[in-house]
């Protein structure tokens, strides 16, 4: 018999016992472990995504949940994790922070490092997945590793869970039009990235390779309309080696021409949805960092799903 349905484009999850409850919330979270007193456990799982957001609700008894407890996943995953409680009350432990999370709150969790949740209550839950290269793209000082189990700004996360439960309970509105899709998408991330640069110590200290990898963001960002910016200049500019700039990528689960890419096209998208201003497209390549135009529009495409043309005149954009 199947433990789980659909609704819409969600996949449901539901458990009647705590072995069942492991394999689901295993199949989600890798070496995820859930353990209870209580003798009876019913639990619920939906899987959703709002654009590059991929977000897991989870209704359950309480229970305590421990992951990687034999050390991490060998390669960075490139995600973090934000658990944002919509009810019940929570006790996060990771990097040796305990912060306790009621309903409205959320913690951050390096989603490549041990960490465990005692759920002191039943709870529901968000588990918002965020991809690192998005979040230091526009938070360069981000730094997951000094920022593990710690809160976030308690306003920013209420207005976000309010805007996913609103935007959870329209998903159908979301699905038959691309259009309003894109916003929420945006309106999604716009609103997660504000609640973790509001929730203190981005600035503070930080270790060697967090540095670097500030400095390396910021030449990017200043760099990024030079078509010629690849690993040796970057590596040139900051006096390390080629090799130390590489893993700065690899952390963030991407390469350097990988990560650029990606920012240009950020970049082009945010021009083009201003509309016409008399550039032509091959002028708006050149200025994010493209040397052929044709490259450009294949790789646009790729992104948004439709043309840099299309997209200018109001073409609602699905990523991949």
């Amino acid at each position: 018999m199947r433990d789980y349905h659909r609704e819409g484009d969600l996949r449901v999850h539901a458990a009647g016992s705590l072995g069942r409850w492991n394999d689901i919330v295993g199949a989600a979270f890798s070496q995820c472990v859930v353990d209870t007193k209580a003798e009876r456990f019913r639990a619920e799982l939906w899987r959703g995504s709002i654009g590059d957001i991929n977000l897991v609700r989870i209704r359950a008894p309480a229970s305590q949940v421990t992951r990687w407890q034999h050390g991490g996943p060998g390669q960075s995953s490139g995600k973090v994790l934000l658990h944002l409680q919509a009810d019940g009350t929570s006790l996060n432990r990771q990097a040796r922070r305990e912060t306790r999370a009621d309903a409205g709150e959320a913690v951050l969790c390096d989603a490549d490092r041990g960490y465990s949740v005692d759920f002191l209550t039943p709870y529901e839950m968000f588990v918002v997945e965020l991809p690192l290269p998005v979040i230091v793209g526009r938070i360069p000082e981000f730094d997951i590793d000094g920022m593990a189990g710690q809160k976030v700004d308690a306003r920013r996360s209420q207005l976000l869970l309010a805007f996913l439960q609103a935007a959870w309970s329209q998903r159908d509105c979301l699905a038959d039009d691309p259009d309003w899709r894109d916003c929420v998408s945006r309106t999604s991330m716009d609103l997660a990235l504000r609640a973790i640069s509001q929730s203190g110590h981005l600035c503070s200290g930080g270790s060697g390779n967090s540095e670097l990898r500030r400095a390396v963001m910021d030449f990017i960002v200043q760099n990024l309309a030079d078509p010629d910016l690849r690993t040796s200049a970057i590596a040139q500019a900051m006096g390390v080696s080629a090799r130390s700039v590489q893993a700065v990528f690899e952390r963030l689960a991407t390469t350097t021409s990988g990560f650029i890419l990606d920012r240009r096209l950020d970049a082009a998208a945010k021009a083009l949805a201003q509309g016409p201003n008399g550039r032509s497209i091959t002028d708006l390549a050149f200025d994010c960092g493209f040397s052929d135009s044709a490259y450009f529009s294949r790789c646009f495409r790729h992104r948004y799903g439709a043309s840099p043309r299309e997209y200018r005149r109001g073409a609602a954009p699905v990523r991949n």
